[in-house]
């Protein structure tokens, strides 16, 4: 039976050799492992757990990877997935910026969103603008705390912010109360949940937890990873939901404070205190020594005026015999004594004070001319001292040796006048920083240096974002004081040799000298550069009593690869300065060829839709509003398109935000209202009955416009119903606009005309301060209708965005209805009113009144009462 046995394993055994020398060899996965529990966790003895890291060791056992877990703290990430030293980063989410380097997967694994702790006994905030003045702890790289900060420049709410490496340090720091609050993901917070933190509800921007590698290196290891998240989020016996259930459960832990704490407390505190009793005493001391040299600066500042030339004698010996109270004040001698001293004695005493005793020896010479030049001495203080020096020689009758009398005109500020005329001629007067011709002069020299050694150079143009509103709303008085603080600010960033000028109005330059030869090494070197500017210059600034924020658009050349004459690169630093300020604003952009096809575009465009304006080439389309009873047509939303003559149709993406640049859009939203209200008018003239129509709003309409009068004057013109017109603003404008908004909208509310809030759910939003604006109806983004039925984060959102307007009693339409199976879902969640190209795409008048309007007389006629405007658009 052995022999068998044997024998058999025998004849196996080549079998098996044979098929293990055939078989694919792992695959080697290194993945980023730091610390964000419970979803990734490094424990005190070195060992992984969470979420995300048993779901990919269960991926790598079923595809039989070997995972290197690679420990980091998350900065660390994304940096080193790039220089190929990790193949895979999970935990993170996507943004446009880094799916430029980075590849994502597809399907979510989870949904986060950013979320504002504080510690239980600081006053909870109820909204991003109870942040005001507060300092927030951010992850350093996050794109919760990097949206956040962008929220809170937009809406110009003071917030100081903190970064950290890590999940941890935030927590500590937040625990320590060495920051207000902090700012991170959701699904962090499940491991960290004591009774030290608390949740505000503040809430934004949600998004999906992804996996990412490097860009076009690991295309189908993501494509396994979504594979698997699909096959298990549809299975709730599954692994996943399994592990939602072990780790993603909030687990309240009270600690007692260890005794001795309170020991180290005390100890603390007692070195504080005599710290302070220190500094207390040095500070004094300081002051007075510092006092008691202003006070001997004064008294040499008023001798120098009131004898404000030099003259002295000398004798063939270098012997003075005679001296003014000037030259007895220069050389730092009493006025009793100097009379006796030798030339060499007063050299000694001060030794930059040789030049005025050159040249007396040729004086003594019989056939001896007086001598006249200026020279450059120093005084006993050091003072630099310009003389214009007249040496003359003369014998007395008592001694038949020459004598040299000196006479010092001091000319020290007549030299600073004409210094000063020379640094008027170059620089500015109101931050005296180089102006555009000394700045020309640098970026030559700079090029002839950057062409001899092979060297890079840059210029940063500079604008500030807004800066008008501040002109137009503080003066320019505060105006010219932000500036000079600007310029202060602009100078401690740059290096020692740099240039920071100002062109003029907001616009500043800043010129880099001696960058690297290697070109991208020098753009590296001047976006680095930008982005402190950036933060820099988006703190808070205290001007004439105010608290002021701006931010600035920056435009990037490097020479001499991008342009190479002085002309050429300020042209295309202002032409990459524009291109930032179009993309968004407090950002920066480095110039490439391509940017100048779109300036000019956006400046030909300005131009022809201003002549379009004058000839009538805008349009209004309208697209239906229904509801889930019979699908009854109740309203249209009017949407704006221009028909160019030779392109065709525009989008407003392209044309709007170059009408809301140059103020365009005030005229163009007065002619919308226009339009809309009297085809109310003319519905109500023709059929007795007429749908109401929504309008959009423009944020600088609400600033800058008389909005308020002008809707008034064209329903009084009209004799309209005011609740069949319906005004729409979104979200951010609210926000941003919170100063006067809320006052614009009350007024709007009181002339009877209904509002909208649009793209709901899509940034910030906080129930307590919607409750505080007068709105009747809210929409929700297509953005979350698209993903349903089916996506569970979207579902939930409507769900939540649904039941809150029902509280507050607010009418829910959803945009975006494009299929049977969301109209379906949406009804199941009590959402009556809808909108999309299920219905109709946006469609002209004629199509509506076509469509429609028989089926309403139809109604009206069959109706028994009299037809009730305001009831019909309240359906």
């Amino acid at each position: 039976m052995f022999l068998a046995v044997f024998l058999c394993c025998g004849l196996l055994t080549p079998d098996i050799l044979a098929s293990e020398q055939t078989k694919e060899p792992k695959r080697s996965l290194r993945v980023a492992m730091f610390n964000a529990p419970p979803i990734m966790e490094l424990t005190e003895d070195n060992k992984r757990q969470g979420f995300m890291v048993e779901l990919l060791e269960q991926m790598a056992r079923e595809e039989d990877w070997d995972i290197e877990w690679v420990n980091m703290d998350w900065p660390q990430a994304i940096p080193r997935t790039l220089n190929n030293d990790i193949d895979l980063i999970p935990f993170i989410a996507y943004s446009e910026a880094r799916a430029e380097l980075l590849d994502f997967n597809e399907e979510g694994i989870l949904t986060g969103w950013g979320q504002v702790y504080v510690h239980h006994q600081e006053k909870m905030p109820e909204n991003i603008i109870g942040l005001s003045g507060r300092t927030l702890g951010i992850i350093k790289n996050e794109v919760y705390g990097i949206k956040l900060a962008n929220l809170c420049d937009l809406f110009s709410i003071e917030c100081n912010f903190i970064e950290v490496a890590t999940y941890r340090e935030a927590f500590e720091l937040l625990e320590k109360r060495s920051v207000a609050g902090i700012v991170t993901s959701n699904l962090v917070s499940y491991g960290y949940n004591n009774e030290l933190i608390r949740k505000t509800p503040i809430v934004f921007e949600p998004r999906k937890v992804l996996f990412a590698t490097a860009k076009n290196t690991n295309t189908n290891l993501l494509k396994t990873i979504d594979r698997y998240t699909r096959l298990w989020r549809f299975d709730e016996r599954s692994i996943y939901y399994q592990l939602k259930d072990k780790y993603l459960t909030e687990i309240a832990q009270t600690k007692p404070l260890p005794p001795w704490l309170l020991y180290v407390s005390l100890v603390i505190l007692s070195l504080l205190l005599f710290a302070a009793l220190i500094v207390f005493i040095l500070r004094k001391q300081v002051k007075i020594q510092t006092q008691d040299l202003e006070d001997k600066s004064d008294q040499i500042r008023q001798i120098i005026n009131l004898v404000p030339h030099m003259i002295f004698a000398s004798n063939a010996n270098g012997k003075l015999i005679l001296a003014n109270r000037y030259a007895a004040n220069f050389f730092g001698i009493n006025m009793k004594d100097i009379e006796g001293y030798r030339q060499k004695d007063l050299i000694s005493h001060v030794p930059k004070a040789k030049s005025l005793f050159e040249e007396e020896q040729l004086l003594l010479r019989r056939d001896a001319h007086a001598i006249q030049k200026e020279i450059e001495a120093y005084n006993i203080e050091g003072q630099k001292i310009m003389l214009k020096i007249s040496k003359v020689p003369f014998v007395t009758r008592y001694s038949r040796i020459p004598s040299v009398v000196t006479v010092g005109v001091d000319i020290t500020e007549s030299k600073e006048y004409e210094s000063q005329i020379q640094h008027m001629a170059q620089h500015d007067s109101l931050t005296q920083l180089p102006n555009r011709l000394l700045l020309k002069d640098r970026i030559h020299q700079s090029l002839a240096l950057t062409q001899r050694y092979d060297q890079s150079g840059a210029v940063l143009f500079i604008d500030l974002d807004y800066f008008k509103n501040i002109n137009d709303s503080l003066g320019h008085m505060a105006g010219d004081n932000l500036l000079q603080e600007v310029a202060v600010r602009l100078k401690n960033v740059v290096r020692e040799g740099d240039t920071v000028a100002r062109l003029g109005g907001d616009e500043f330059i800043i010129q880099l000298n001696q960058l690297d030869s290697d070109q991208l090494e020098a753009e590296k070197a001047a976006c680095k550069i930008a982005e402190n500017i950036n933060y820099t210059l988006a703190q808070e600034y205290h001007v004439d009593g105010h608290k002021l924020f701006t931010t600035a658009s920056i435009g990037i050349v490097i020479y001499p690869r991008d342009a190479n004459t002085e002309e050429s690169i300020i042209q295309r630093a202002d032409t990459a300065m524009y291109y930032a300020k179009s993309m968004g604003r407090n950002r920066y952009a480095v110039f490439k060829r391509e940017m100048e096809k779109v300036v000019v575009r956006n400046h030909l465009l300005e131009r022809e839709l201003r002549k379009s304006l004058v000839e009538s080439r805008l349009l209004l389309r309208f697209q239906p509003q229904i509801t889930n009873d019979d699908n009854e047509f109740i309203g249209a939303e009017a949407l704006l398109r221009w028909n160019h003559p030779t392109e065709g149709i525009i989008s407003p993406a392209e044309f709007i935000p170059i009408a809301e640049e140059n103020h365009l859009i005030i005229p163009i939203g007065e002619w919308v209202l226009k339009q809309v209200c009297f085809q109310i008018q003319h519905w109500l003239e023709q059929y007795g009955i007429s749908p109401f129509i929504t309008v959009n709003l423009s944020a600088v309409q609400i600033r800058h416009s008389d909005l308020v009068n002008y809707i008034k004057e064209l329903l009084e013109r009209t004799q309209i119903p005011p609740h069949l017109l319906e005004l729409e603003v979104t979200e951010t404008v609210l926000l941003h606009e919170a100063r006067i908004s809320i006052d614009v909208l009350q007024e709007l509310k009181k002339l009877g005309v209904r509002l909208s809030i649009d793209d709901f759910g899509t940034g910030y939003s906080s129930l307590t301060y919607l409750k505080k604006l007068p709105l009747d109806k809210l929409k929700i983004d297509r953005s979350f209708i698209k993903d349903i039925p089916g996506d569970p984060d979207s579902e939930t959102i409507i769900r939540t965005v649904i039941g809150m307007s029902h509280d507050l009693g607010l009418e829910v339409i959803a945009e975006g209805v494009e299929t049977k199976e969301q109209l379906d879902y949406l009804c199941k969640e009590r959402c009556c009113m809808f909108q999309g190209f299920y219905f109709d795409p946006p469609i002209t008048l004629e199509q509506i009144e076509e469509k429609y309007f028989p089926e309403i007389q139809r109604k009206a006629k069959s109706s028994s009462t009299v037809i009730n405007l305001n009831d019909y658009s309240k359906k």
